[in-house]
């Protein structure tokens, strides 16, 4: 008895630690890296996104003035975001998915570290 008790518990929290979905969120204020005498024009700003994005493999475009919508195609699996941008900073805000078991209110786990190496990519892009 106690051994099924003990087998079980160890089976619940190998379960609940792989979790497959994770409460869907935007990224705002990420800051956009300047030294001091070196300031980014909004054309700067939206060339090192682009060329951050396409790094990595996210298909992307400027939408608007001061907006880059970006795609990533992974398999069977698509995000969209858009990522507006200012001198000082930028957000990256979720806009759709496919297979990503998007709910409305949680999205697949690998949402959140894509979204992060991207933000990392940018950063270290406006950082030239």
């Amino acid at each position: 008895m106690r051994h099924t008790l003990v087998i079980a518990l160890v089976a619940l929290f190998t379960l609940t630690a792989c979790k497959t979905t994770v409460p869907v969120r935007d990224f705002p204020y990420n800051a956009i890296p300047m030294a001091q005498s070196q300031n980014h024009s909004d054309k700067d700003i939206e060339k090192a996104i682009i060329k951050a994005c396409l790094q990595l493999g996210w298909q992307c475009a400027a939408k608007s003035e001061g907006v880059v919508a970006a795609v990533l195609n992974i398999r069977t699996h698509q995000l969209t975001v858009d990522i507006n941008y200012t001198p000082s900073q930028f957000s990256v805000e979720y806009v759709d998915s496919v297979n990503l078991r998007y709910d409305g209110k949680k999205i697949h786990r690998q949402y959140v570290n894509w979204v992060n190496n991207l933000i990392r990519h940018i950063q270290a892009e406006l950082v030239v």
